[in-house]
């Protein structure tokens, strides 16, 4: 290739590479998320909301409010529903039985700022029963729809 003609495309792929960066390093919506109660399983609920969202593109959890473009809040609760055998026959607990989950996670989204006005809200129950991760499956109900909202309002 002529001289001449690499320097153009050299600096064009420059210009993009730095254009990229700094499109890749400009921080995306903050959130801050709310404490969810005393309840029980509400703290696992949290965290578990709050480990997803770090794996969310775009969205950065802060630990301030003074620093958050939204709020997320909630309220949730988990516990045992039962326990299920393997053996029908034994009506006692032995350690075979596995317990069965309940619960709900309602979550609220709010604009930070004075007003706090209410973008989203969202309440979900657990998708299955067993012996599963419970704080992942109730999360795991709610990110879907949270990273939609979060998408729509970063356009605004």
């Amino acid at each position: 290739m002529h001289p001449r003609l690499a320097a153009p495309r050299i600096g064009f792929l420059i210009a993009a590479s730095i254009a990229l960066t700094a499109w890749a390093a400009a921080p995306g919506l903050r959130i801050f998320v709310e404490p969810f109660g005393d309840k029980p399983g509400a703290g696992p609920l949290r965290d578990a909301i709050i480990k997803l969202l770090h794996k969310a593109a775009g969205v950065s959890v802060v630990q301030d409010v003074s620093q958050a473009d939204f709020i997320l809040a909630g309220a949730g609760e988990t516990f045992v529903r039962g326990y299920v055998g393997s053996n029908p026959r034994v009506r006692y607990l032995n350690s075979d039985a596995q317990a069965v989950y309940g619960g709900f996670l309602s979550v609220e989204l709010k604009r930070a700022g004075k007003d706090q006005e209410t973008v989203w809200s969202y309440l979900v129950t657990p998708r299955r029963f067993g012996s599963q991760d419970i704080y992942g499956n109730l999360a795991g109900q709610i990110l879907p729809k949270l990273n939609e909202v979060l998408q729509r309002n970063s356009r605004k």
